[in-house]
């Protein structure tokens, strides 16, 4: 009944265009304290308190739901990527056609145009959890960002190195390693971004399916909960739908492949 009344006072005082202003900047101010609460930690904004409102400007917020998959080619610009909160699957597209996942993201994980070549990967992302968030933003903004604040570019030439070291290690393990390590690769990286220690394990909580880690791994399900099976009868892992612990003993030995991986 008050809305009624203040729309019938704004069109009878010829204020209508004032109404659907104030309307339209109210949910604008929403939006942008949203967005910059979900981002903020992030590490591309490390050392950046002062220039972070001027910059979180050109980011766009998406949150990512597991029916609803968010195509990275919808538009015609280029876009990098940064996961902000929760997990993610990052699926790419063959020139044949087929679909395959090329990552599971963690841990504000770049994705999209991250070389700012101006070229994106055809493929679409899905969340994971209820709570996963990506923001991106476009790369010819992104290219005048770097150039203009300093710290934002160092902090990003860093998630690079990392993301390219992990793709280094990544590539040794999966030409060189059998099934069991590509699956012991996977935990490590998870266990790296996540977990909590408890004596001799790291618990994580489980937001990944048994098809999510196959599908990565490359690996029927049948087989996967072979390994699963095998590893937990050595004591090494424990999987459930709730649940996952992981041994020291697995986790000491990610030194080891990333020496043989140099």
């Amino acid at each position: 009944m008050l809305i009624q009344v203040v729309v019938n006072t704004c069109v009878e005082e010829g204020s209508i265009n004032n109404l659907v202003m104030l309307v339209r900047t109210k949910r604008e101010l929403i939006d942008k304290m949203i967005t910059e609460a979900i981002i903020r930690q992030h590490s591309l904004f490390t050392n950046l308190d002062e220039q972070f409102g001027k910059i979180c400007a050109f980011a766009k917020l998406v949150r990512l739901q597991k029916k609803n998959p968010v195509p990275l080619t919808s538009e015609r610009k280029s876009r990098v990527y940064f996961l902000a909160s929760g997990a993610a699957r990052l699926v790419s597209v063959a020139a044949v056609g087929e679909d395959y996942v090329s990552d599971i993201l963690v841990d504000g994980e770049p994705f999209g145009d991250f070389s700012l070549t101006g070229s994106m990967p055809e493929g679409y992302i899905i969340g994971l959890r209820p709570s996963t968030h990506v923001f991106y933003f476009f790369t010819d903004d992104f290219k005048k960002l770097l150039n203009q604040y300093h710290q934002l570019s160092l902090n990003y030439n860093l998630i690079i190195c990392n993301r390219l070291r992990y793709f280094q290690i990544r590539h040794y393990v999966w030409t060189r390693k059998d099934a069991r390590e590509r699956l012991l690769f996977f935990f490590r990286a998870w266990a790296a971004c996540t977990g909590t220690r408890i004596n001799d394990k790291v618990v994580l909580e489980n937001y990944f399916s048994i098809g999510d880690i196959g599908d990565f791994i490359g690996v029927s399900r049948q087989f996967l909960h072979i390994m699963l099976n095998e590893l937990k009868q050595e004591g090494f892992l424990y999987y459930s739908r709730k649940q996952i612990w992981i041994s020291d003993q697995i986790l000491q030995s990610e030194q080891e492949i990333r020496k043989e991986a140099v």
